[in-house]
């Protein structure tokens, strides 16, 4: 879902087709640095500890980590680096700030924010759209890019349409034939590498 709708959001900012595809890879593999953050910690019902959370923040370095070994995955690297950072300069892990944040990730930090908070967790249930869009509005400028928060108002009949759309069952999300170059990408990355 946070590939898909990361995409959507770089069509509504009229970005590049070879960006968008990059974009919607990244956002494939964003959070695959959880792979090395404890299963326990990330099905854990109720409030994590601050050693916890800190094990949580590990997971963009370490999904950079593993990625940038496969030289053909370098260009969405910053995506799943800094899909994190604050548009404040409060986020992790380098604490970038506004423009300093790669755009790709910025916009991730968007799909993957409203995907957080729509869909239900071990410890709560999804929150309603309204009070997303509340959260979304006061963030612009602090947790996130006003102009990436622009771009969702400006689609947001379409997330609700994607995510609503997207299941499990409906087959490996890189050999959709709009996802050619994405999973051609990623063939040939292991490949090589």
């Amino acid at each position: 879902r946070v590939a898909l709708l990361a995409r959507r959001l770089g069509q509504q900012i009229a970005l590049e087709t070879s960006d968008l595809e990059d974009i919607y890879l990244s956002g494939l593999l964003h959070d695959i640095g959880k792979v090395g953050v404890d299963d326990r910690i990330l099905a854990k019902p109720g409030q994590l500890t601050e050693e916890e959370f800190h094990q949580i923040q590990q997971h963009p370095m370490i999904g950079y980590q593993i990625l940038c070994q496969l030289r053909n995955l370098a260009q969405i690297l910053p995506g799943v680096r800094h899909h994190h950072e604050a548009f404040n300069g409060k986020g992790y892990p380098d604490k970038l700030k506004g423009e300093g944040i790669p755009l790709m990730a910025r916009i991730i930090a968007v799909a993957d924010s409203y995907d957080a908070m729509v869909s239900d967790r071990p410890y709560r249930k999804g929150m309603p759209i309204e009070r997303l869009e509340e959260i979304f509005r006061r963030g612009a400028g602090e947790q996130w890019d006003p102009r990436v928060i622009d771009a969702y108002f400006q689609s947001r009949d379409d997330f609700s349409q994607l995510c609503a759309s997207y299941t499990l069952a409906t087959g490996n999300l890189l050999r959709n034939k709009s996802n050619s170059r994405a999973g051609a990408l990623v063939g040939r990355a292991l490949l090589k590498n």
